[in-house]
């Protein structure tokens, strides 16, 4: 059965609520016009006929039809003065938007339409047609009208080949081209206001109603990783389509669209990163299935005032010309295919280390001191007036912490925890504030009746105990 544009159209009117001519609604003004999120609705007047209507509000007379069907009227010029045609945000015309640049650093060159060239600022207008290029750790991100985001990476390029709003509703209507390298687009939900947003490469098509999502291209394929909502992905030259759910992602090539493959989960940070001759030092717990792993370092939590970032087929990653300070760093494993996994943003503090601190013997675990059921003492091997950082969780990994504090010296209570396997671990803070690695994991058992230590400290890559022992 074929099923025409107008049909579609009519099915989401339906769908969505807006009322039609002949639904039983009272006349209003005539020549006014209603607004709501998904369209509007215009009170006929006299001398209206459906293809002036259509010609005036969709700038295509030829959608006389579409609204003949979605308003139930039959005859062009059978239009009652006052009165409601309803005339959906998909078929309304448009008007030229702009986007502003909210972030950026590095080097970023944009190119109008006309030729022209400038550099980009915060504040900068983002307008149809613009090309942008980023150089080697620039980064750059930029806000629509309606709150999405688009963040261009390092050595990348897009161009904004549509940046337009439906009149009256304000419904955005968003293409962006990407032309090499990446983008990472946050989109605000379009549902109800009918907007489209679409991210396009020579090799793919990706669009979404509103989500969170990846998008690569390097010359010869094209990828989409999701990492919040729903993306369909579909050939430019197939039309073969897929919907991606979450944590899914896919590989177009110039011969088909690959499968929903499951991203991979964010690695850890083995420890504190640090800094060395210049250079931030990352280590990352590793990921099963992972060849690679992606490090970016920003000034912010929501990880837009990006500085730097790198990506090694190792799990140490340094990051050149970063200086001491706090910063947020979202981390993520690459898979054999070379999509990359979901992210992990965390607060790290890098303080300088010396050779001498990075070649020094690991700290000893901390210990069970006493079997009293009535608190958990932990003591460990120290100086005496020095600074630790002490702490204890239910898993191996420290993602599930019940206590985390800062002592002086060599011991630190706490109260009895809950029947159970957990893990304590310490670190000592040197007097500038920096800190050292911290130490192998202490496993520990919780009873009844007693606490005690349960086998020597876990060294990296030993299997762990089921924390709900």
């Amino acid at each position: 059965m074929r099923i025409t544009l107008h049909k579609l159209i009519l099915v989401a009117v339906l769908a969505f609520g807006l009322p039609c001519a002949w639904s039983g609604s009272a006349a209003q003004t005539p020549g006014s016009i209603a607004v709501n999120p998904s369209g509007i609705v215009y009170y006929a007047q006299a001398g209206d006929t459906l293809i002036s209507i259509a010609h005036r509000f969709t700038a295509k007379a030829a959608n006389w039809a579409a609204l003949g069907d979605i308003n139930r009227i039959s005859q062009d010029t059978s239009i009652p003065i006052g009165a409601g045609i309803a005339i959906p945000a998909d078929l309304l015309t448009d008007e030229p938007s702009e986007a502003t640049v909210i972030a950026r650093n590095g080097a970023i060159t944009a190119t109008y339409p006309d030729g022209s060239s400038s550099l980009l600022n915060v504040g900068s207008r983002i307008v149809e047609g613009m090309k942008i290029q980023t150089g080697i750790n620039s980064f750059l991100t930029i806000s629509l009208p309606d709150a999405s985001r688009i963040s261009l990476p390092s050595n990348s390029g897009m161009q904004m080949t549509k940046l337009r709003r439906a009149l009256y509703t304000g419904s955005p209507r968003v293409e962006v081209t990407l032309l090499r390298g990446r983008v990472l687009s946050r989109v605000s939900p379009l549902d109800t206001n009918k907007g489209r947003y679409e991210v396009r490469t020579p090799l793919s098509v990706a669009g979404v109603r509103g989500t969170y999502f990846r998008a690569n291209y390097d010359g010869t394929r094209a990828s989409t990783e999701v990492l919040d909502g729903h993306v369909a992905t579909s050939s430019s030259r197939t039309q073969e389509t897929r919907l991606l759910p979450p944590a899914k992602g896919n590989i177009i090539n110039s011969s088909n669209v690959g499968p929903a493959i499951d991203l991979l989960p964010p690695p850890q940070l083995s420890d504190m990163p640090y800094r060395q001759g210049g250079a931030a030092q990352f280590t990352l717990k590793p990921v099963s299935g992972a060849r690679g792993y992606h490090v970016e370092l920003a000034q912010d939590a929501e990880m837009l005032n990006l500085l730097a970032e790198a990506t090694a087929n190792t799990t140490s990653i340094p990051l050149d010309n970063i200086a001491e300070g706090h910063y947020f760093a979202r981390l993520s494993a690459i898979d054999v295919l070379g999509l990359e996994g979901l992210p992990r943003v965390v607060a790290v503090s890098i303080r300088n280390r010396s050779a001498a601190a990075i070649n020094e013997p690991p700290q000893p675990a901390p210990a069970v001191a006493s079997s009293d059921p009535g608190e958990l003492i932990l003591r460990w091997q120290g100086v005496a007036d020095a600074r630790y950082n002490i702490q204890v969780a239910r898993d191996a990994e420290f993602s599930w912490l019940i206590y985390s504090t800062t002592v002086t010296g060599t011991e630190a209570r706490f109260p009895r925890p809950a029947f159970g396997t957990y893990y304590a671990r310490v670190q000592r803070v040197n007097e500038d504030g920096s800190t050292r690695t911290f130490s192998y994991p202490q496993s520990m058992i919780v009873t009844d009746q007693w606490i005690i230590n349960d086998g020597h400290p876990l060294r990296p890559g030993q299997s762990t105990h089921n924390a709900s022992r």
